[in-house]
C-alpha cells in the first residue's frame, strides 16, 4: 500500500481574491441615512405634463337638415322613393353565413323565364270595353331605405304603411318563414296582404316550412288578405282543399279568431288560385319543363270557405264543452 503522508499537497500558486457572499449589517447611522434618501425620492412629485394649446376659435355648428319642417306632400313623396317599389315585392329564399334569410328579386325572375302575365285578373277593360294585353312582368328592381323607419317615431308613423301597404309576393313557405323571422312580432303585425306562389312538397325540410311558417304568421294578426296559388291536396275539391289548408295554416287562422273574437274570422281573408289548365297540385307546374302556369281564382271559393270555417268552429266547440 503506498505512502501518502509524506507528500506534499498541490497548492494553486495563482492568487484570487477573496469573494464574501456576507453582508455585513448596516449601522445606525448608515440605515438612517438610507432611509431619508429612499424618502426623498418617493416624495419627489411627478413633472408635470405639457398642455396642448387650445385654439380660441369656436368649432363650427353642425348643421341639421329640419326634415320634418318639410310640407307633408314633400315628405310623402320622400317616402315614396325611399320605401315603395311600383313594380312589387318579391323574396326568395336563401341562406347568408350559416342562417336563413331572404333576399329580393325582380318580377321577372319571380313569374319566370320567359315571362308570363300577372294574372288574368290584371287584364284591364279601355273605354270602348276592350280588355287590353296584360302588363309585362318587370325585370327591375327598386333599392329600398327601410332603415329610414327608425330615424325616430314621428317618421315610422308617417311612413311605415307606405312600405307596408306592398302586396309581399313570397316564392315559398320557406321563404315566408324566413321573412317574418327576420321581421319579428312588432313588424309583423303592420303587414297587409302576402301573396305565396309555391307550397313545400316531398318528404324533407322544405314540406316542414309549410307549418312553421304559418306557427310565425300567428304574429300578423292584422293580415288583410292572403293569397296562396294551388290547391295543396291532389283533390280539386274544396273539401279536401279546405282540410289540407287548416292542417297546415291553423295557428295562424286561430290567432286571427282570437284577436277578432270570432273563431272563423280569418275565413274572409284566405283567397286561393288555381292554374288555367287544371285546380290540382302545382307541384309538376314548378318544374321548368311544363312551363309556368297562368292562375285565376278558385270557382269554388264559397265551399272552401265553408269548410274552413266548420273546422274552425268545430276547434272551438271542442274547446268550450
Amino acid at each position: 500500500m503506498a505512502d501518502t503522508s509524506g507528500t506534499e499537497l498541490r497548492t494553486s500558486k495563482r492568487k484570487r481574491a477573496q469573494v464574501n457572499y456576507y453582508e455585513e449589517p448596516a449601522s445606525d447611522d448608515e440605515e438612517a441615512t438610507m432611509n431619508d434618501e429612499e424618502q426623498e425620492e418617493t416624495e419627489e412629485p411627478p413633472r408635470a405634463k405639457k398642455r396642448k394649446a387650445v385654439s380660441s376659435k369656436p368649432l363650427p355648428k353642425k348643421k341639421i337638415f329640419p326634415f320634418l319642417e318639410l310640407p307633408g306632400e314633400l315628405r310623402n313623396k320622400i317616402y315614396g322613393y325611399c320605401l315603395q317599389d311600383p313594380a312589387g315585392i318579391y323574396l326568395f329564399s336563401t341562406t347568408q353565413k350559416f342562417r336563413r334569410t331572404v333576399f329580393r328579386a325582380s318580377e321577372i325572375a319571380y313569374r319566370g323565364d320567359p315571362p308570363l302575365p300577372r294574372s288574368t285578373d290584371d287584364d284591364t277593360e279601355d273605354e270602348n270595353g276592350d280588355k287590353s294585353e296584360p302588363m309585362t312582368p318587370s325585370n327591375v328592381v327598386r333599392a329600398l331605405v327601410p332603415a329610414l323607419l327608425a330615424v325616430c317615431k314621428k317618421i315610422n308613423e308617417e311612413a311605415r304603411s307606405i312600405l307596408y301597404d306592398h302586396v309581399f309576393h313570397v316564392k315559398d313557405t320557406m321563404a315566408l318563414h324566413s321573412f317574418l323571422v327576420d321581421l319579428g312580432p312588432r313588424a309583423a303585425t303592420y303587414l297587409k296582404s302576402i301573396d305565396l306562389a309555391e307550397w313545400g312538397h316531398g318528404r324533407g325540410v322544405h314540406k316542414a316550412y309549410n307549418h312553421a311558417c304559418f306557427t310565425a304568421l300567428a304574429t300578423a294578426s292584422n293580415l288583410q288578405e292572403f293569397t296562396y296559388h294551388g290547391m295543396l291536396s291532389w283533390s280539386s275539391t274544396p273539401k279536401a282543399g279546405a282540410t289540407m289548408f287548416y292542417r297546415d295554416a291553423f295557428p295562424w287562422l286561430e290567432a286571427v279568431g282570437a284577436t277578432k273574437g270570432k273563431a272563423d274570422a280569418a275565413v274572409d281573408l284566405v283567397h286561393v288560385q288555381v292554374a288555367e289548365h287544371g285546380t290540382g297540385n302545382n307541384y309538376w307546374y314548378r318544374r321548368h319543363r311544363w312551363g309556368k302556369p297562368t292562375y285565376k281564382p278558385f270557382g269554388q271559393m264559397d265551399e272552401f270557405r265553408k269548410e274552413l270555417a266548420k273546422l274552425l268552429n268545430a276547434r272551438m266547440d271542442r274547446i268550450r264543452s
